[in-house]
């Protein structure tokens, strides 16, 4: 079930023109990219949206030991030009952690939301020595960290053409990108035993 759609910079409620699915009004943001999201994540809700995607569905693979995808929204339908796949498990250094992993097109602004960063690109946060490196479908893709909150770390690269984004809860989190992490494009394959868990309250940027 699709959940009335929300602005991708600030996850506030948005006003959609009757029978249009590509743009709405942000009383902050003004014209934006449209984010859906599920109430219930489900293998059919993904295999839905990834059918047409235009950009890619990013999961660990393997999934990490005890974690399970949480969440999924997409910006822009038919062929969303923006996804993402919220995950949560133990963290490496014990407790609790979450992640969402956002694929998106530049100018769409999700990234910079879930960072809590103002504008729609990362801009000159990418370049220079780059901190972190993982592999997305099978590509080697560094990641620069980038400013944002004592609550969460955020990571952003490049992959597949469009930005890559990472961004964990608690901040410590992040060490997940130390354990050789790889990443699988759901388009190329939805495998019937991707674990799935609750509902995350982290899905709609800007918490």
């Amino acid at each position: 079930m699709s959940v009335s759609p929300v602005c991708p910079r600030c996850g506030e409620a948005l006003t959609v023109t009757p029978g249009s699915t590509a743009e709405g009004w942000c009383h902050l943001h003004a014209r934006v990219t449209p984010l859906h999201h599920t109430a219930v994540v489900a293998h059919d809700a993904i295999s839905a949206v990834t059918a047409d995607a235009r950009v890619p569905a990013w999961v660990p693979d393997p999934m990490p030991g005890g974690w399970a995808v949480t969440g999924l929204a997409w910006g822009g339908e038919p062929g969303a030009r923006a996804i993402v796949v919220a995950c949560a498990g133990p963290a490496p250094l014990g407790g609790p952690a979450e992640l969402v992993l956002v694929a998106e097109e530049p100018g769409t602004g999700l990234g910079c939301g879930y960072a809590g960063l103002p504008g729609v690109d990362p801009g000159d946060l990418v370049g220079g020595p780059s901190t972190a490196e993982i592999r997305a479908a099978g590509q080697r893709a560094p990641l620069w960290l980038v400013p944002t909150g004592d609550d969460r770390a955020a990571y952003v690269g490049e992959a597949n053409g469009v930005w890559l984004w990472l961004v964990t809860w608690p901040a410590s989190a992040a060490w997940l990108l130390a354990e050789d992490l790889e990443l699988l494009d759901l388009r190329d394959r939805v495998y019937p035993d991707l674990p799935l868990g609750p509902p995350t309250e982290r899905l709609l940027p800007g918490r």
